[in-house]
């Protein structure tokens, strides 16, 4: 009979569940920067459109803005909960805010915050320009340049 260390077999094996740990937990990061980056490509693009939006006949501006808010597509999100959703134009300017929070598996291992929760939000805004006033900024820009 010949006698093996089995060392390497015990190292390995406590090694193991903090590695795949770390994968997961990486792995976990990785998909909430996703959505993270996403939510906020949204509201800029919300508060982009929004900026740009002209009220017709048929609806108001405020009426637009809220079906267009509500038309978000919301199933591209791989982990994420919304926890807002809101487009608000007041005084000329438009502005698009989100909300949203995943749910971190573990309880005790949240160190950025209170819970099992992370969370983020954006806000856009842009101000809306009156064809007038554009027509009137660019006269004066071209005078200026001019002269």
């Amino acid at each position: 009979m010949k006698k093996e260390n089995a060392y390497m077999t015990v190292e390995a094996a406590l090694l193991f569940p903090f590695l795949t740990g770390a994968i997961l937990f990486v792995v976990y990061m990785l998909l909430f920067q996703y959505d993270r980056c996403l939510l906020e490509q949204d509201m800029g693009a919300l508060a982009l459109w929004g900026s740009l939006a002209q009220a017709t006949e048929a609806e108001t501006l405020e009426e637009k803005v809220q079906k267009r808010v509500a038309d978000v597509y919301k199933d591209k999100y791989m982990m994420w909960r919304f926890t807002a959703l809101d487009a608000s134009l007041e005084k000329g300017k438009f502005t698009a805010k989100g909300a949203g929070a995943v749910f971190f598996p573990f309880d005790g291992l949240n160190f950025w915050g209170g819970g099992n929760v992370w969370s983020t939000q954006a806000a856009y805004g842009y101000s809306r320009l009156a064809p007038v006033t554009f027509i009137r900024t660019c006269h004066k820009l071209r005078e200026a340049v001019e002269g």
